[in-house]
């Protein structure tokens, strides 16, 4: 993405410091190069000759917003649409949660400044049990299945001669495969995250080598009174053929509700605790849950999908009914749905109080979640689960930074990091909902005012309404 060779100026704005906790009024921000140049009072910053003056008096800066759990599945036309609704949502930077080898592509395009996108951290090929739980439906993205500590240590070279950033491990490894893959990609300085696997007690899999872990819903076992016997019932989960994810799903779910059931704070104190000692992140995608769990977050009248590919409100109703709902659910599911949800947003308030590393993260494109958009949603909702605002801020700028060791050159607003920032039009302190009040973004030193961030989304809208098959197109 070409930054501005002339620099930038953001004047007169208010700048929120996500390292020292605080916000600095009347603020000067200078660019130049692709890099934050200086930040300090209006009054005493001397804006070079030349430099693009951008007066933004009664307005907040923000670092630009990562998404640490993000599926771009590419299709037709996507290159032009999941990158763009990224950046107009403020989103400069994605960890891509399932490699292939078009991401890669994506990313060195715009870093040639040919498109615009978000930086990207981009994962090996998911590596899974057998059978892997996407292996009997047809999707065009690479799985490597895993039996044996000598396949899991082969899935690791596979992964670093590919370009991935990272291994991401699924649900089915067992534990033979699962720690040798671990010891491997130790020896080859590769870092694993991913699924707790179902076989492997998640206590044992803290401190051996996997350094963060998504969502809330493999976490109940280990926060019960009988921990033992809950981690037992979720190694016996045994998915059966004709759709292997939906079936492992519902079995999941089963697991889960007994696990709260049997809920015990000092199982979960003592769970947390390790985390923090062995420096675990958490990426829960509270955001994804929403939408399993409540049946009125996914709403098909929604007006962002004319952002959407023409095709996904059906596929949306597809999953809706066959994983999410599962053919249907009784009053006393959907209760129970809504119950599990309360609990997986007390769990995450408890993992901040004892100083879990949160980082945000959505899991787009998972039905009910709209890319860009959704990371809004996530920091909405660990606000409403008890994170103060700065701390929710936190957890979509600094904490990435610091999990994936750029803290040196991204995730504040500091001279020295790279010129990736959001400009919103009120104080995302007061409310948490004003980052969707976007006035700019400045990607990699790129400033995209109102304008443009309207012709970008506009952009998008115009491929969905001229697909093929659409009335009128």
């Amino acid at each position: 993405m070409n930054f501005d060779d002339t620099g930038l100026a953001l004047t007169h704005v208010t700048v929120i410091d996500v390292v020292g906790g605080r916000s600095l009024p009347d603020q000067t921000v200078l660019v130049a190069d692709g890099a934050i140049t200086a930040v300090g009072p209006a009054s005493q910053v001397v804006i070079p000759p030349g430099a693009t003056v951008h007066d933004l008096r009664g307005r907040y800066v923000i670092p630009g917003l990562t998404d640490m759990h993000v599926h771009s599945e590419p299709g037709p036309d996507d290159e032009r649409r999941l990158p763009a609704l990224y950046i107009a949502n403020g989103v400069t930077m994605v960890r891509e949660m399932w490699g292939r080898p078009l991401l890669h592509e994506w990313r060195r395009r715009t870093s040639a400044g040919e498109m615009i996108g978000p930086r990207s951290i981009i994962a090996s090929p998911i590596v899974d049990g057998a059978p892997a739980l996407w292996s009997d439906i047809p999707i065009d993205a690479p799985i490597i299945s895993v039996t044996t500590e000598r396949e899991a240590r082969r899935a690791v070279g596979v992964a670093k001669d590919g370009g991935a950033d990272f291994v991401k491990v699924y649900s089915r490894l067992e534990p033979e495969p699962y720690f040798a893959l671990l010891a491997e990609a130790a020896a080859q300085d590769m870092t694993v995250v991913g699924h707790r696997c179902d076989r492997v007690p998640l206590r044992d899999q803290l401190g051996a080598g996997q350094r963060s872990f998504e969502h809330v819903h493999g976490l109940w076992p280990a926060t019960s009174t009988d921990v033992e016997r809950m981690e037992a019932a979720m190694a016996r989960i045994s998915p059966r053929p004709g759709f292997y994810y939906a079936d492992w799903f519902k079995q999941v779910n089963e697991v889960e509700w007994e696990s709260v059931n049997r809920y015990s704070g000092a199982s979960a104190t003592s769970l947390f605790e390790r985390m923090v000692a062995e420096d675990v992140a958490y990426c829960p995608t509270l955001v994804m849950h929403a939408a399993v769990d409540l049946p009125e977050w996914m709403r098909l009248d929604d007006e962002r999908f004319a952002y959407m590919a023409p095709d996904v409100p059906d596929m949306w109703t597809f999953v809706r009914g066959q994983i999410f709902h599962g053919g249907g659910r009784s009053a006393d599911e959907e209760a129970k749905r809504r119950t599990l949800f309360d609990h997986r947003r007390a769990a995450v308030a408890a993992m901040d109080e004892a100083g879990v590393r949160l980082l945000a993260g959505t899991d787009a494109v998972t039905p009910g979640l709209f890319p860009g958009f959704a990371l809004h949603e996530e920091l909405e909702l660990l606000v409403s689960a008890g994170l103060t605002r700065m701390r929710a801020l936190q957890t979509a700028t600094i904490e990435p930074a610091r999990f994936l060791g750029r803290e040196q050159t991204c995730g504040s607003v500091d001279p020295g990091k790279l010129a990736d920032l959001v400009v919103v039009d009120a104080d995302p302190l007061a409310d948490i909902r004003n980052t969707r009040r976007i006035h700019a973004v400045v990607a990699a030193g790129r400033y995209i005012g109102p304008d443009e961030r309207r012709a970008l989304l506009d952009g998008v809208a115009a491929l969905t309404a001229t697909a093929p098959g659409v009335e009128g197109a």
